[in-house]
């Protein structure tokens, strides 16, 4: 027979969930740390190329839900944090980081320097990214919807436009390249609707103070419509990205 229990000797107790967690997190982040500080060369661009590839998915992401929901403006940030890191990932890995190495080695003000750098730089990325998100610069914001939005017809025309300066500020000037299969053009910025042209070849002249300001940036959108109202074309023009006539 087994030995009878001896009071006040407490029997194995299965091991706290909580224990188990913090080792599983503890071991999650050693690991994650151990391949940031990786410093091989393999170890380096293998590190710069993925943070370009997640960069470059996650800008892309979150432009391509932005151009249908404009009235998101949180996705700014992670488009402004992908955008930045495309740019800013490579460098951190194949410069700031092995710099940072090689004077932590060293003595005196280097040294600390060196100890202060990585976290230094990536402090100034986020800062950047806020910033950015706040203030999103052209280049970062694409507009996908009327790169992708087109009706059924096989009418492509180009809007071709240019801007001047007047003595009323700035004006852009526009046309169709072509006019086959457009029965009227519709142009907006914003909500408001600035002109309908029912008459070819549909050329317009919009001003500066008449467009509103989207993400930052002086805008405005040209909607191409058949006979029978369908939706032939949509383009959107930055007033920036317009060339001088």
């Amino acid at each position: 027979m087994g030995d009878a229990p001896v009071d006040g000797e407490d029997g194995p107790s299965p091991q706290e969930p909580s224990v188990g967690v913090r080792d599983l997190v503890g071991n999650a982040w050693s690991s994650l740390k151990t391949v940031y500080y990786a410093n091989s060369t393999s170890w380096q661009v293998l590190k710069a190329g993925g943070l370009v590839f997640f960069g470059f998915f996650l800008w892309a992401g979150a432009n391509l839900l932005y151009s249908y929901n404009p009235s998101l403006e949180l996705l700014r940030y992670p488009m402004a944090y992908g955008f930045l890191l495309i740019l800013y990932g490579p460098i951190h890995h194949l410069v700031v980081l092995p710099l940072a190495f090689r004077w932590r080695r060293a003595t005196g003000v280097r040294q600390r320097l060196g100890k202060r750098l990585p976290n230094g730089m990536l402090a100034l990325f986020l800062v950047a990214v806020v910033v950015l998100g706040t203030f999103p610069a052209g280049p970062m914001v694409v507009d996908f919807q009327s790169a992708l939005e087109s009706g059924g017809a096989d009418v492509s025309p180009d809007l071709l436009c240019t801007k001047s300066t007047t003595e009323n500020g700035t004006a852009v000037h526009c046309h169709l390249s072509e006019t086959d299969g457009v029965d009227s053009i519709e142009v907006r910025s914003g909500d408001d609707r600035l002109l309908v042209d029912d008459d070819p070849p549909y050329e317009f002249t919009v001003h500066e103070r008449e467009m509103e300001t989207v993400t930052g940036e002086k805008r405005f959108t040209v909607v191409l419509q058949d006979e029978d109202g369908a939706l032939v074309r949509r383009y959107t023009r930055r007033l920036a990205m317009v060339d001088e006539g």
